[in-house]
């Protein structure tokens, strides 16, 4: 749910009341769940900046090679 909002308002560049729109719910309720997924976003990203870009596959390096 999270990276529905987040998605929607960073990478498509929608407003609150567009994305509210796309995903069927109104604008106060999309203002809050895009309050909450960026909190949760930036609590994510402070707990381990070493890994902020790294995208984890949820294989083992000698998995991958094999």
């Amino acid at each position: 749910r999270d990276s529905e909002v987040l998605l929607l308002t960073a990478w498509e560049g929608l407003s609150i009341r567009e994305a509210a729109t796309v995903t069927g719910c109104s604008a106060a309720a999309l203002a809050v769940r895009l309050h909450r997924a960026r909190r949760r976003l930036a609590r994510v990203l402070a707990e381990s900046p070493g890994d902020a870009g790294r995208v984890s596959t949820g294989h083992t390096v000698s998995e991958a090679s094999a």
